[in-house]
């Protein structure tokens, strides 16, 4: 495989990123390898002078170590500088004696109600706020300045009025700050547990109006007994998602499947092409799914996975209209060098770094799992336990490292749900547009709801299936000895297929 400068420069990027120890490190080796490359550019010039400096020694000698070279510099500029754009917290007070802050929600409100039948005054919530101002309490109050931001607890009750004001809405919230912990990589998320909310500004119109848009889906889906699920896959909101169902998952190794991410986007860009080809034409259908992809992350909100998606999804399309061939790996390390500079918080949240490994492995060991498995099993189950296989073996050190626990089952999980989930969302979908029809909102209805029988029964024959305990450091040695076996063996039956060819040919 021949590493492009893009692949080179996100690769330099991750360690700067995710190691802060190696930091002043690779920074005295960037600038290193940029001063090594200009040197390198200015003397190597042709005898007698006339060329200019480096254009022929850099085109026919070692043209592809110098780009590397200065794109791994670009890659460790563009980590370092997304670790500079994070978010500093800057309460204005000492944390401890602040009890009231005021800012701005920057995500919509989510709910600790994960089962059905919990009254709205029971209901907890938690949201991300922009601070802007803090205080404290007693005879000597005082009011200042904040920045930064905070993860706001909601209390009891809060969250029907919370949900219908939404993103954007401007809070004065009561309470204290709660202590530390840890986070992987970046500072730790300051949060704030909240005794009492005020709304002091309603949300931008353009923020209200997608808010009452999210409201009328849900509500609409809410009394429906499949409703829950279909929330959760179509515009990632799981707060009338059965908690048990949502732990089937978990059990299952399949969460991924909820998290809103390319399998998503992949399927209502391609529902949508497939009914706009015909009247709009090919770059007609790719100019209406760029519409329609933005219009989608505005609707849902920035989840890492999913903007990971959009991003490579617009850069696809515009590779389209310009008739340049696409290349998938390439796309997928442009889009994490853009995320981080764009959002250097979302780099460090799990759904980021899984939602790049899952399709970073499929792209680099998919095609070798599927090369063993072909032959040995029918082709669409050599490609879709092919892809499930890569995925999870790429993801396995970090799941390790975070939730301590290997699910082996979800490579068999994911392959009968992932169908299942592509024909309920679009099952979902024509309800939502057909519901008011006599008989038709009846019998998607029906089918519906079938089918989420059927979708529970699966999950939860998959959850039923043991995981086991796995140390980080173990996984990662391994994943990596079991990666060299993968490309050493589908190499060796790659030479032995074109061996073979010549007398299957005959």
């Amino acid at each position: 495989m021949v590493i492009s400068p893009v692949i080179a420069a996100a690769l330099s990027a991750v360690p700067a990123l995710y190691l802060p120890a190696l930091r002043p490190a690779l920074l005295a080796l960037a600038l290193c390898l940029l001063a090594g490359s200009v040197c390198f550019f200015l003397f190597s010039r042709k005898p007698g002078g006339s060329q200019k400096p480096g254009v022929v020694f850099f085109r026919r000698q070692s043209p592809g170590y110098i780009r590397l070279c200065i794109a791994a510099v670009l890659g460790i500029l563009a980590a370092l500088c997304s670790v500079s754009l994070l978010p500093r917290f800057a309460p204005g007070l000492p944390p401890e004696t602040i009890r009231a802050v005021k800012g701005k929600l920057l995500d919509d409100p989510r709910s600790f109600a994960l089962s059905r039948g919990r009254s709205p005054e029971e209901e907890r919530g938690m949201a991300v706020m922009e601070l802007t101002e803090s205080g404290n309490a007693g005879s000597n109050a005082v009011r200042t300045s904040a920045g930064g931001r905070a993860l706001v607890y909601f209390p009891a009750g809060t969250m029907p009025r919370l949900r219908g004001f939404g993103r954007g809405a401007e809070l004065y919230v009561e309470g204290r700050f709660l202590p530390d912990r840890p986070a992987a990589g970046a500072a730790p998320v300051p949060r704030f547990q909240a005794s009492s909310v005020h709304v002091v500004k309603a949300a931008p119109a353009l923020e209200q109006a997608r808010t009452a848009v999210r409201t009328a889906v849900l509500s609409r889906l809410k009394p429906k007994a499949w409703g829950g699920l279909a929330a959760a896959l179509l515009i990632g909101t799981r707060e009338n998602l059965e908690g048990s169902l949502a732990q089937s998952f978990r059990d299952a190794g399949i969460s991924h499947i909820l998290a809103l991410s390319g399998m998503h986007l992949a399927f209502l860009s391609a529902l949508l092409a497939l009914a706009l080809k015909k009247p709009l034409g090919k770059k007609g259908a790719v100019t209406a799914g760029l519409v329609f992809i933005i219009l989608y992350v505005f609707l849902v909100g920035p989840q890492p996975s999913l903007v990971r998606a959009a991003i490579m999804y617009v850069m696809g399309s515009c590779l389209v209209l310009s008739g340049t061939v696409r290349q998938p790996l390439v796309l997928l390390c442009a889009a994490f060098l853009i995320q981080i500079l764009l959002d250097p918080s979302s780099a460090y949240s799990i759904s980021f770094i899984l939602s790049y490994l899952t399709l970073g492995g499929i792209l680099v060991l998919g095609g070798g799992f599927e090369s063993l498995l072909r032959g040995r099993l029918p082709d669409p189950l050599a490609g879709g336990l092919g892809v499930s296989a890569a995925a999870f073996l790429a993801a396995a050190p970090v799941v390790a490292a975070f939730f301590g626990t290997l699910r082996p089952a979800g490579l068999a999980a994911g392959l009968a749900a992932a169908p299942l989930s592509g024909i309920f969302m679009a099952l979902s979908l024509l309800w939502l547009c057909a519901a008011n029809i006599p008989f038709l909102g009846t019998i998607l209805d029906f089918l519906l709801w079938g089918l989420y029988t059927l979708f529970r029964w699966c999950v939860s024959l998959f959850a039923g299936a043991p995981g086991f305990k796995a140390e980080a450091a173990a996984v990662c040695i391994a994943a990596a000895l079991l990666i060299v076996c993968l490309f050493v063996a589908a190499n060796l039956q790659k030479r032995y297929r074109n061996e073979l060819a010549p007398f299957t040919a005959g």
